[in-house]
């Protein structure tokens, strides 16, 4: 069940990413940056932060893999990097002892990984024209600074729904072992 609800979650943010924030994007209103919302990358660092990079890479298939499909016209390059972003991380994470503020860092690293990645390909193939300085001001720190306070917002509920989930997967595990046995 909480499996489901964590699909539901992410896809919920999904539809807000596309949808409902872009109403009150800044620069709807004449401002000179963008807000680029990145919470499913979020989730998908901190799920393989938390679970194991290999649920990461497959929310992050999965989820990139949509993000494809709707929003741009090449198929692969969300997928790819944000399944990369939360392989690297989820080993990473590894190293540290996760609590708020390595998780706050570990999760902007993960965000930096996927916009960086995305402009730099997109900037190779000459899908956009926008320098790296407007790049890196107008959009990648701003952004960088929402998605850091989205992180902070969510952090323990969601860290307490993946040990959850974490937990019960356990418990299925020592289950199966115990009548295999």
């Amino acid at each position: 069940m909480r499996r489901f609800f964590l699909v539901g979650t992410l896809f919920v943010l999904f539809l807000l990413e596309g949808t409902v924030f872009q109403v009150f994007a800044p620069e709807q209103y004449g401002f000179d940056f963008q807000l680029i919302p990145r919470f499913v990358t979020v989730i998908v660092v901190m799920i393989g932060m938390v679970l194991s990079p290999a649920y990461g890479v497959l929310y992050g298939v999965v989820f990139g893999l949509l993000h494809d499909l709707i929003y741009t016209d090449l198929v692969g390059v969300y997928m790819f990097g944000m399944s990369v972003a939360a392989y690297i991380i989820g080993y990473l994470s590894k190293v540290f002892h996760l609590n708020w503020f390595t998780t706050l860092i570990l999760g902007l690293l993960g965000v930096t990984l996927m916009e960086f990645y995305v402009y730099e390909l997109f900037s190779l193939i000459n899908v956009t024209d926008v320098s790296f300085t407007s790049f890196f001001y107008s959009r990648y720190l701003p952004s960088l600074l929402l998605n850091g306070i989205f992180l902070l917002i969510v952090y323990y509920p969601v860290k307490r729904l993946l040990e959850d989930l974490s937990e019960s997967r356990r418990q299925e595990n020592q289950a199966k072992r115990r009548s295999f046995l």
